[in-house]
């Protein structure tokens, strides 16, 4: 994998390594031994995903401006410092009222520093090798929820809850300070002024945005319909964004009935919570490295239908059984489902989106995850109340599942993305233009 080679790569997959490792830790702090220390309940768990979710569901698009604005590096350096202060704020809580209140900001932080380093890999590498440095970053970030649980645990025994946000301070120092040494091309680091592109582009672009890539300084406003309007008018954009929306809303769903599944349906404790979303982890970092070795080949939509199809039949395989051992099957094959769906869209978007809008639309989709939890967890948890934890489960994978095929016979109508063409150093891809039909760089 020479991606390994390239400058500023290989620091940039560790200290997202540790720095997700930290986070992870916190997450299991905060959704899971919180839970149990504070005995909270269905709606409790629903208000924490609601508070978690809403700053970057609210401002996450907003975010995007400011990242195609000042760069990705600069922004994921500002988010990485609002991470530390943020974890060592929740070093205070003593009630689970106020971890909910000072875990406020880490949902506006989480979004800003997940749509910066999306925005990085089609700056650092070349195209043909953009699924492999996704695949690669996104196991190095999963391989947080195969040791995270377990350093929580341990953590959670020796320290308690204030060591584990202790530790997630840590980590993000540590993101801060390879973000910091990261050195991008002048032109990839700084807001991108590319030619509009003819063709869906174009349309995207009229009226709204006229103007927008002049010398002559535009409104954040009109940035921010910019970035709406691509993601409402390119296809493969809409699509891809469509797609991810039900599989986020299967993930919200989830959130709010593992916790409650583990104690309740299968009487475990803690332990057995963190133990199962590490096998979780295994199943997502072994498919990301094996998809780091498929390369551009599973770069296609209906691969990312295909893997919201299984989602949604793992996942309520996972929660449609009282039995511990068939329990840790399906969620290490939901675990792989996952990760097989993220990779392929995340480059889907990266090639269907221009260079300068990246951090708009790549923000936009990170603010879709917590827009659909908003609704979702409170729908989530008065549905156990009346029907039950794996009925809730079970239907919510069997939803997901077929909106996978509805989404796959409407990618038939996208077909596969044009090839690449030579490397725009100025740009965030290659393909930016002729994704979007105009004509790929000479």
């Amino acid at each position: 994998m020479h991606v390994l080679r390239v400058r500023g790569f290989a620091p940039l997959l560790a200290s997202e390594a540790i720095n997700a490792i930290g986070n992870w830790i916190a997450v299991i702090a905060i959704w899971g031994f919180a839970a149990f220390a504070f005995d909270a309940d269905a709606g409790d768990l629903a208000l924490l995903f609601v508070v978690l979710s809403l700053p970057g569901a609210v401002l996450g698009p907003a975010l995007g401006v400011v990242i195609d604005r000042i760069g990705p590096r600069r922004a994921l350096i500002i988010a990485n410092l609002g991470g530390v202060a943020a974890a060592l704020a929740l070093t205070q809580a003593d009630s689970y009222a106020m971890v909910i209140v000072l875990a406020l900001p880490l949902g506006l932080i989480e979004a800003m520093a997940a749509a910066s380093l999306d925005a990085l890999p089609p700056r650092l590498v070349d195209d043909e090798d953009l699924v492999t440095a996704n695949a690669l970053l996104g196991g190095a970030q999963d391989l947080a929820i195969v040791i995270g649980p377990i350093l929580a645990a341990v953590v959670n025994v020796r320290w308690g809850l204030a060591g584990a946000f202790a530790a997630d301070a840590v980590t993000f120092a540590v993101g801060f300070v390879v973000a910091w040494r990261l050195r991008l091309p002048a032109e990839a680091d700084g807001r991108v002024a590319a030619a509009p592109a003819e063709g869906d582009i174009a349309d995207a672009e009229a009226g709204a945005t006229a103007g927008a890539t002049s010398d002559e300084p535009t409104s954040a406003w009109r940035e921010l319909r910019e970035g709406f309007s691509i993601a409402r008018r390119t296809d493969g954009v809409r699509w891809t964004l469509g797609v991810a929306t039900v599989t986020y809303a299967l993930w919200a769903t989830f959130g709010v009935l593992e916790p409650l599944y583990v104690s309740e349906v299968l009487g475990a404790d803690d332990t057995t919570f963190a133990l199962l979303q590490t096998v979780f982890g295994v199943g997502l970092v072994l498919t990301g490295l094996a998809l780091a070795t498929f390369g551009d080949r599973i770069a296609r939509p209906r691969y990312v239908a295909l893997a919201t199809i299984a989602s949604g039949a793992t996942a309520a395989l996972y929660l449609g059984t009282e039995s511990l051992v068939v329990a840790y099957v399906g969620v290490f094959l939901w675990g792989m489902d996952v990760a097989f769906f993220y990779v392929p869209a995340k480059t889907l978007l990266q090639r269907f989106t221009p260079a300068r809008a990246h951090g708009r639309v790549l923000s936009l989709n990170q603010a879709i995850e917590p827009a659909a939890a908003i609704p979702i967890t409170p729908l989530a948890a008065l549905a156990v109340g009346l029907v039950g934890i794996q009925v809730v489960g079970v239907a919510a994978g069997v939803l997901a599942a077929v909106a996978g095929l509805v989404a796959l016979r409407l990618a038939r109508r996208l077909g596969p993305p044009p090839p690449a063409g030579p490397v725009d150093p100025t740009a965030g891809s290659s393909r930016d233009a002729v994704a979007l039909g105009g004509q790929a760089p000479m």
